[in-house]
């Protein structure tokens, strides 16, 4: 199998406006359900730019990073630090449970989670 190790578009670039639009679009659902607009990005960079998924995926987590850290000094002005600080517990096992996750890179097995850990999901 191989691996597309470019950003470049399978398909020929669309136009400006298109580009721009889609990203108006996207950034208004993101930020009426307050998050950065991946969960649309990526449907998008796939089909209607035409990226390879790997390709598509890097993108859009490019793209995610920028928007966090633009978003971040916003954030922390509407929620006081004392607040954050007061949950940290919560933040700490939830980014480690994520990386741990995203590190794993076990083959899937039924109801997409690793081979191993399917239990009782196994039909």
């Amino acid at each position: 199998m191989s691996i597309d190790q470019t950003l470049a578009p399978l398909r020929p670039s669309r136009s400006l406006p298109l580009t721009f639009g889609a990203g108006a679009v996207i950034g208004v659902l993101g930020g009426m359900i307050g998050l950065g607009g991946a969960e649309f990005r990526l449907p998008l960079l796939i089909g209607l730019f035409g990226f390879a998924v790997l390709s598509a995926v890097i993108l859009n987590k490019a793209m995610s990073l920028v928007v966090v850290l633009v978003a971040l000094p916003a954030r922390l002005a509407a929620v006081p630090a004392a607040e954050v600080i007061h949950r940290w517990p919560v933040a700490v096992n939830l980014l480690a449970g994520s990386l741990l996750g995203a590190w794993d890179r076990r083959e899937p097995g039924p109801a997409g989670l690793p081979a191993d850990h399917a239990g009782g999901l196994r039909p």
